[in-house]
C-alpha cells in the first residue's frame, strides 16, 4: 500500500537500499508517506489496499494444526492491533471494549519509549508511532460500518470463507451458560461469568 504512493526513483531507490540490507534507509524514503497518514490513516488504508494479506491471516486461522496461535509485531499494537480489532468486531465484541483492549499496549510499552523512539525517529517518524491513537479503534469501526456494514461483510468481500468465519467463531466464542465459574483460592466475592 505505500509502495504505490513512491515515484518510479523512490521504489528503485528503495528496492536498491533493501536489496543491500539498508532497511533503515530505505524505510526513511516511506517514512514522509507513513507520517502523512498516521497510525488511523495506514489502518484504515491497509484494510482496504491489503485484503490478501488480511485473508492470509485468517486462512491461518482457519487452519485447527495452527492453533494456539501468536499473533505480533514490533510493538504489538498496529498491524498486531488491527488484526485483533478485526477479530474482536468479527465476534462481535463491542467497539468500546475492543478500545479498552487496544489501549491497555501503551503503558505496557511505556518502559520501552525511549528506545523505541530512537528508533522511530532515526527513520523519519514523529512520537505518533509510538503510542496508542485514541481514534484508532472507532475509525476502524466506523470504517467496517460505512464501507462494508460489519467485520463479517468485510472478511467476506475479501474472500474469507464463511466456513473460516464460522470456524474462527466456534473457536473463540464460549457460551458462559456452559461455563462453571472458576474462583482463586480465599475468594471471597461473587463468581464473574465471560
Amino acid at each position: 500500500m505505500l509502495l504505490s504512493k513512491l515515484s518510479w526513483f523512490d521504489m528503485s531507490r528503495l528496492a536498491s537500499l533493501m536489496l543491500f540490507g539498508r532497511r533503515k534507509e530505505a524505510i526513511k524514503i516511506l517514512a514522509p508517506h507513513m507520517e502523512a497518514m498516521g497510525l488511523v490513516g495506514l489502518a484504515e488504508n491497509s484494510l482496504q489496499v491489503c485484503t490478501k494479506e488480511v485473508k492470509q491471516v485468517f486462512d491461518v486461522l482457519a487452519d485447527e494444526q495452527n492453533w494456539p496461535v501468536l499473533i505480533h509485531c514490533t510493538q504489538g499494537k498496529d498491524r498486531t492491533g488491527l488484526l485483533v480489532m478485526l477479530i474482536l468486531f468479527l465476534l462481535g465484541v463491542d467497539v468500546e471494549a475492543v478500545d479498552e483492549d487496544y489501549r491497555v499496549s501503551e503503558p505496557e510499552l511505556a518502559p520501552e519509549k525511549e528506545d523505541r523512539m530512537k528508533e522511530i525517529s532515526s527513520i523519519g517518524l514523529s512520537e505518533q508511532f509510538a503510542v496508542c491513537p485514541p481514534d484508532l479503534v472507532p475509525s476502524v469501526h466506523t470504517l467496517l460500518q460505512e464501507e462494508y456494514s460489519s467485520a463479517e461483510a468485510y472478511l467476506r468481500g475479501i474472500g474469507v470463507s464463511s466456513d473460516t468465519v464460522d470456524f474462527i467463531k466456534r473457536k473463540l466464542l464460549v457460551d458462559a451458560s456452559q461455563v462453571e465459574a472458576v474462583q482463586p483460592d480465599g475468594f471471597q466475592g461473587s463468581s464473574l461469568q465471560a
